[in-house]
């Protein structure tokens, strides 16, 4: 059902082309050479340093009009779990400042094991989750926004814009009014997106046809062994990868 790339060409730290960017985010990406990282470039059919492969084949899913679906919104360029929502910079602040915070960052904490995870609904979009509340994850997401907060310009009302939602509590609101991302803090759940947004039949029946592809890696869950920053353009850019650092670097 996969077409895994045999070469995974996205190298630890390797730097995007661009030098600079609209907006940097923190992400979760898995460490290349993993079977998640395999899965993850077959599935949406590019990987986090831009490389085209063969998509996941439809098979399986006749009668779905599975190519059509929005698997993979346009701003995703890859397999990744959020840990910081897209921010751009305060005045005078440059990229080697964020990157060079976050390699600190990362060196002087330590990887998280995910354990089981399982598939699971998010409003329309279909998520890998841990099964079991993991408080470490939460806290490392927790130190992600405090730590570069002070590097992150106010949330623009576009930025606001794209994550707002009738059905947010009051307290939902007040966090996307100071961080442009309502599910941060205590609001915050680890997630591996694997779709965008799909209506109840078809995500029941990708969840049918990704199920045995990713049982064996749910079983055994993941280590967060790595953060990585993303940059874009703005507007509907992808993201795209910096660099990724190791947790636990000095160690």
């Amino acid at each position: 059902m996969l077409n895994c790339a045999h070469v995974d060409r996205q190298q630890k730290g390797a730097a995007s082309p661009r030098s600079s960017f609209a907006r940097y985010a923190i992400y979760y990406t898995p460490q290349p050479g993993t079977a998640l990282a395999a899965f993850g470039r077959s599935w949406f059919g590019r990987a986090n340093d831009g490389v085209t492969l063969q998509a996941f084949s439809d098979a399986g899913l006749s009668g779905t009009s599975f190519a059509k679906l929005a698997v993979a919104p346009g701003r995703y360029t890859g397999l990744h779990a959020l840990f910081r929502a897209p921010f751009a910079l305060r005045d005078g602040i440059g990229a080697d400042a964020i990157k060079a915070r976050l390699i600190s960052f990362a060196a002087r904490r330590k990887p998280v094991e995910t354990g089981p995870l399982t598939l699971s609904r998010a409003g329309r979009f279909l998520v890998l989750r841990p099964v079991e509340a993991r408080p470490s994850l939460d806290w490392l997401a927790a130190q992600c926004v405090a730590s570069f907060e002070d590097f992150a310009a106010p949330p623009s009302d576009t930025e606001r814009a794209e994550h707002a939602s009738p059905n947010l509590s009051d307290y939902q609101r007040l966090l996307l009014e100071s961080f442009g991302d309502p599910h941060v803090l205590s609001e915050y759940r680890f997630s591996i997106t694997l779709t965008g947004p799909l209506d109840a039949a078809h995500l029941e029946r990708v969840a049918q046809a990704l199920w045995p592809v990713l049982e064996e890696i749910c079983a055994s869950g993941v280590t967060v062994d790595g953060l990585s920053l993303f940059g874009d353009g703005g507007g509907p850019s992808p993201m795209r990868l910096i660099g990724r650092y190791r947790l636990g670097a000095q160690t």
